[in-house]
């Protein structure tokens, strides 16, 4: 008697299990695609480090950043006045009231701060 409910048990489980895999194959309307590693904008990195004042949009619109004024990263003219290499340099050393961060963070992550995540609010048109 107890083999037959294990068994039982068993193939009741596999069929949930079957039936659960195949539900996600295509045979309805499903969610957004998941972002990929590094699709993600902003990065867990810039929400940790940067949102606090220029927030999750990079607007600056938060009350720490408009307390410091931080920079609107969606601001077009500003992005274009501004090369990445003088972007790296202010995060890492600092700037008037922006903290420097290249103790905090290694060179490879400020640059993948600004390249994609500061970079990655520009406007699209």
């Amino acid at each position: 008697m107890k083999k037959t409910r294990i068994l039982g048990a068993l193939v009741f489980g596999s069929i949930g299990l079957v039936g659960v895999a195949l539900s996600g194959v295509g045979g309805g309307p499903s969610g957004p695609p998941s972002p990929q590693a590094g699709d993600q904008h902003p990065s867990a990195l810039f929400i940790e480090y940067c949102a606090k004042c220029h927030g999750r949009d990079g607007t600056g619109n938060t009350p720490q950043g408009k307390q410091l004024m931080a920079r609107d990263f969606t601001d077009t003219e500003w992005q274009s006045s501004k090369n990445d290499e003088q972007l790296i340099k202010q995060v890492t050393k600092g700037s008037e009231d922006m903290p420097p961060f290249g103790k905090k963070l290694t060179k490879e992550q400020i640059e993948s701060l600004i390249k994609s995540d500061v970079r990655g609010f520009i406007k699209k048109k």
